[in-house]
């Protein structure tokens, strides 16, 4: 909707004729039709009395939705953001634990060759550990920067 159609749209609402709003307003009653029809915008001073006289705000007097429309879309837009942190939230806390596992498994093997064994860790294995837990520290990094970013 437009602002004539919302101009029209609220001065039903409240019953009030072209006349009534318009002396009200102290303006003539053409005036208010060429608000209505589209031909003419109010000043931003008349749009602001007319919007007090329609018991609306300057943004429903003036916006292209419906009211409902905006809150609606507004409350769905809101949800999407918080599932979508929920999820991001949710694959963050998993990436962790697996992390966390993999840092236990790590420290068991090390033990178990130092002291059991009395041997050193081989190479290969500590260099694919780390070419295992550098991307998933990358990605707990870059996850932790987008949900900073959604607040």
């Amino acid at each position: 909707m437009a602002l004539n159609d919302n101009i029209k749209k609220f001065r039903e609402e409240k019953n009030l004729t072209q006349q009534q709003l318009a002396d009200k307003l102290y303006v003539s009653r053409q005036t208010v039709c060429r608000w209505e029809n589209g031909s003419r915008c109010p000043d931003l001073i008349t749009a602001k009395k007319l919007a007090l006289e329609l018991d609306v705000s300057m943004d429903e007097l003036i916006s292209d939705e419906d009211v409902n429309d905006m809150q609606v879309n507004y409350v769905i837009g809101k949800s999407e953001r918080i599932q979508n942190r929920m999820r991001l939230q949710e694959f963050r806390k998993k990436l962790l634990n697996f992390m966390e596992i993999l840092g236990t498994i790590f420290m068991a093997i090390i033990l178990l060759f130092r002291v059991q064994l009395e041997r050193d860790i081989p190479l290969w294995f500590t260099v694919s550990f780390f070419c295992i837990v550098i991307p998933l520290i990358t990605v707990n990094l870059l996850i932790s920067k987008k949900l900073r970013e959604m607040w």
